[in-house]
């Protein structure tokens, strides 16, 4: 697979895509159905660095996905939080009801391109469930444009960058909502990426996470500035942690390939304490204050998640409107050098 192969299954569809060069000789494609974004392709990530199913070649298997508007097309995407009041009918039954609405995914975006940046729009409404009954309306809006290097403005960037390779793209996203309800609202934002590897959440002052599914368990560790989890998209769990303590950055540190070279993902997000994150665990009823959702799949798909959440909108915040902007930084180069850019830039020690 690689860019190409996926283009031609686009143009197969009839979907309507854009392609965004990101820096370091790397693309990435924005579709319109869903807003998700595929890739980033290079020369030396051809099938890309985030996780996509394998069926994205296959046009017949993957049209069905889109013909079934189904999620679970990969890439990165943004969906709307709190899930316990728009995904899941019951929380005493969450399994059993837990189903995303097709409003949100793939939803009905309208894409527009322009020069240097993609932009996705779209209006809907929402059923709220659980923490109160009624609808809400929202407005959402995204553009995506390509991000500077981070590490550029630091002294000894040009030995920093000798031996890796730097893409990245920055999204910034408008969410406004309309409701006479004291419904909650969030911009929630999902990368789905490639097992096996390690996930570091740098903080301030550790404090292990909170389980949604199944315990992490041995799954997750701490560090003097950090959790690790292990990522192996083998072994189900989804776990959560709180913007008290996390700094508003994680990295994903994919395991070497048998030439020891990888990829180091990182996501940059506002994370702010003061402000309210209304997501809850499907089971403890009124438990708030998530920034973060790391989700580990049980082999089905064989991928994972990096999730953060956005300050809350709605009623309940007294605010009606939100602008957040998102950053995922990726490098790939050897290990060694990964890890030094990691320690600049997450505080990694292992």
């Amino acid at each position: 697979m690689d860019i190409y192969s996926v283009i031609d299954t686009f143009n197969y569809l009839g979907m309507h895509y854009s392609r965004l060069e990101i820096g370091g000789g790397s693309s990435i494609l924005v579709t319109e159905h869903g807003g998700h974004i595929f890739g980033p392709f290079s020369e030396e990530y051809p099938e890309g660095i985030f996780w996509s199913p394998k069926v994205l070649c296959d046009k017949e298997s993957f049209g069905r996905l889109i013909r079934d508007r189904v999620w679970n097309i990969g890439g990165d995407r943004v969906w709307i939080a709190p899930e316990i009041q728009f995904n899941i009918g019951d929380r005493n039954h969450y399994r059993e009801t837990l189903d995303t609405p097709k409003t949100i995914d793939p939803g009905s975006y309208i894409m527009e391109k322009g020069e240097d940046s993609i932009r996705l729009a779209m209006a809907l409404d929402l059923q709220s469930h659980n923490t109160v009954e009624g609808q809400i309306h929202l407005s959402i809006s995204r553009t995506i444009h390509r991000a500077e290097n981070p590490l550029r403005k630091l002294p000894d960037y040009d030995s920093i960058m000798e031996t890796l390779v730097y893409s990245g793209y920055e999204e910034v996203i408008d969410l406004e909502a309309a409701s006479e309800e004291q419904i909650y609202a969030e911009t929630w934002n999902l990368l789905q990426i490639r097992p096996e590897g390690t996930l570091f959440i740098p903080m301030y002052s550790p404090v292990r996470g909170t389980d949604h599914y199944e315990p992490a368990g041995d799954f997750e560790s701490a560090a003097d500035n950090g959790i690790l989890l292990r990522i192996t998209g083998t072994r189900r769990y989804k776990i959560a942690y709180k913007s008290a303590v996390t700094t508003g950055r994680m990295g994903y540190l994919m395991n070497p390939d048998k030439n020891g070279c990888s990829a180091l993902i990182i996501v940059c997000f506002p994370n702010n304490p003061s402000a309210m994150y209304s997501e809850e665990p499907p089971l403890i009823k009124g438990e708030t204050g998530y920034s973060i959702h790391i989700y580990n799949d049980d082999g089905t798909a064989g991928f994972a998640e990096m999730e953060c959440n956005m300050p809350t909108i709605g009623r309940p915040a007294g605010i009606g409107r939100s602008t957040d902007r998102i950053s995922k930084w990726i490098f790939t180069g050897r290990m060694d050098s990964l890890e030094k850019a990691a320690k600049i830039l997450l505080g990694w020690r292992q």
